[in-house]
């Protein structure tokens, strides 16, 4: 098992209970209605006062007066909470990323279209076996829009001896991605230091640290920190590459990207022996 940092410990020891990890932290979450929190970030939460939005519907959304606008920094709450998409205890490729996105699609989708809203609610009960933003069911949205664009290199490498669609659900069964903030948000600004104190937020590099990377470490994994390299703090490795810089910036995924050669050579070890 990986250790965590001292740092990690001390910060975890303030509220940390026993019984609680990531995955059971948000399979026991309750969605009833907005704001959509962990229980556990309340106090953090609170303390803001102008850097969030609490929209109660689509129509709501679209009413307000800063909707679509791309310089947002505020965390809308009234969306459900992402902190990770695919399943994590099966995914053998790991995305580490900073927050969930937000565009005019996520507001619709969540509210209007039911079949989509028990999908987000399926992957954090860790009740959906692939990847949700590479599910063609899901094209429609801006997620599917996002993720198949910067894998669509990748799987076309993977589709050279099977159908593009074969090669995609391969990689929808491997992929996972980790959020260090669970909450979406146009434009990204800590407005306190979250990255390293909001509760979620140490849950998530706690799980990192203690199930994936050792996952990496026996071969099983590999990891890409394409955001916030520093905060997640991971060890050095062949198998997990950390982005830094322009580099963490752009969060390139394709086959010529540091990530994405590691992600080939991973799935497709005959084919990608030597791409470091």
């Amino acid at each position: 098992m990986a250790e965590l940092t001292p740092w990690l410990i001390v910060m975890l020891s303030h509220w940390y209970r026993s019984d609680m990890d990531l995955l059971s932290a948000w399979a026991a979450w309750k969605s009833d209605a907005p704001p959509f929190l962990l229980e556990e970030d309340g106090d953090f939460i609170t303390r803001l006062s102008t850097e969030k939005r609490l929209v109660h519907g689509w129509r709501d959304g679209i009413a307000g007066p800063d909707f679509g606008n791309p310089d947002d920094r505020r965390f809308h709450f009234g969306l459900l909470p992402m902190p990770f998409v695919g399943n994590l205890r099966r995914a053998s490729v790991y995305i580490l990323l900073l927050n969930p996105g937000q565009g005019p699609h996520d507001y619709f989708g969540e509210y209007e279209v039911p079949d989509y809203r028990d999908a987000l609610i399926a992957n954090l009960r860790q009740e959906r076996d692939s990847f949700l933003f590479l599910d063609p069911q899901f094209s429609w949205h801006g997620g599917f829009d996002y993720w198949h664009r910067k894998l669509a290199g990748l799987i076309t490498e993977l589709a050279k001896q099977t159908s593009y669609a074969s090669a995609r659900s391969r990689l929808a069964h491997e992929l996972a991605c980790i959020e260090l903030i669970p909450y979406h948000s146009p434009s990204f600004h800590d407005p306190g230091n979250w990255r390293r104190q909001l509760p979620s937020a140490l849950l998530a590099r706690r799980f990192v640290h203690e199930h994936v990377v050792p996952k990496a470490r026996s071969g099983e994994a590999v990891v890409v920190v394409a955001r916030q390299a520093q905060v997640w703090d991971l060890p050095e490795h062949d198998r997990i590459v950390r982005y830094r810089g322009a580099e963490s910036r752009a969060a390139h995924l394709t086959p010529n990207s540091r990530g994405g050669r590691a992600i080939l050579k991973h799935l497709t070890p005959r084919s990608y022996a030597s791409t470091r």
